[in-house]
């Protein structure tokens, strides 16, 4: 009981010990930008089939807030996994990362959009400004935006992430076996190198050549005796007692 509470609270502790972010790299940011490049430009795709008088310069607002909310979205499932791995279970870990990412993307949106979207005269649909009765209206609206983009960019990953470890784990295992072969081989060459004497095969060979000198049925006579010499040794035991060994043929010179 007790190596089981040690090794949890290994777990643990190498989970807390972990920073925030770490892990971050190149495929969690080509996630982002692709959600980036997808969300947006299907949206802007299907109003223009609905509505061909559509302002397109929207795209860039949608852009922004795709950037944001993917990126809250890797950074709060690489830190609840970094932090709470171990832990808590996938479900709980899934649910704090989206509601996390939720809330940090509606601010950052809140934000983004007081001090970059409006001082830059971006194109904000009225439409869509016009339909919130207030701003908490408006954030709550955002936050379920923001949660249901987050929702899915997180089960993704956590998707691509239980592949990508699959692969790796599948990898060492093929590893480790390729190296238990080799080892085995190894063994066995030490094993018929240890049962038979090289230079006692080397003899032996010289003088099944010797035999094929005089006549063909004397080589022939001189190489069955060599097989059946090594596959009688073949099949002894390394392990075996010298008095339960068969006595060895004699080799015709």
């Amino acid at each position: 009981m007790s190596s089981v509470l040690r090794a949890t609270g290994a777990v643990a502790y190498g989970a807390a010990s972990r920073g925030w972010f770490s892990g971050f790299g190149k495929r969690h940011l080509c996630i982002v930008l692709t959600f980036c490049a997808v969300v947006p430009i299907s949206g802007a795709l299907f109003k223009l089939a609905v509505d061909p008088a559509t302002h397109h310069g929207a795209v860039v607002g949608d852009v922004i807030a795709c950037f944001v909310i993917g990126l809250a979205a890797m950074l709060s499932a690489i830190a609840t996994e970094n932090r709470l791995a171990g832990v808590l279970g996938a479900a709980p870990r899934m649910a704090i990362a989206v509601l996390v990412a939720a809330a940090a993307g509606t601010l950052l949106m809140e934000a983004v959009t007081q001090l970059l979207i409006q001082p830059l005269g971006l194109p904000i649909e009225e439409a869509e400004m016009a339909m919130y009765s207030g701003d908490l209206h408006r954030i709550a609206y955002r936050f379920s935006g923001a949660a249901t983009w987050s929702l899915m960019l997180i089960a993704l990953y956590a998707m691509f992430e239980a592949r990508r470890r699959a692969t790796e784990e599948l990898h060492t295992v093929r590893v480790a076996a390729l190296a238990a072969e080799r080892a085995v081989l190894e063994g066995d060459l030490r094993a018929m190198q240890a049962r038979v004497d090289p230079d006692l095969l080397f003899d032996t060979l010289l003088s099944v050549d010797r035999a094929y000198a005089r006549s063909t049925r004397s080589g022939e006579e001189a190489l069955d005796a060599l097989i059946g010499f090594l596959r009688d040794r073949g099949r002894l035991d390394v392990s075996t007692d010298a008095d339960k060994r068969r006595p060895v043929m004699e080799i015709p010179l």
